[in-house]
């Protein structure tokens, strides 16, 4: 019994830490989380693009290749 109020005990600390860091958390604004989104996703897009440019020459000239 002793074992399991001990783990109990343990467990409660680590909830009460995660608390803690947590309040010292700086969350961003609406805004900025919508900026950083449209960030992220041109960057995607842009990659999306460069690796489409890059694969489209490749694919044609592995269906000559193969095709052959």
């Amino acid at each position: 019994m002793d074992k399991v109020k001990e783990q109990l005990a343990k467990l409660g600390t680590y909830f009460r830490e995660v608390i803690g860091e947590l309040s010292k958390v700086v969350w961003p604004t609406p805004a900025r989380t919508a900026k950083l989104t449209g960030v992220v996703v041109g960057i995607v897009v842009l990659i999306m693009g460069y690796l489409f440019l890059l694969d489209l020459p490749l694919g044609m000239g592995l269906e000559k290749v193969v095709v052959r």
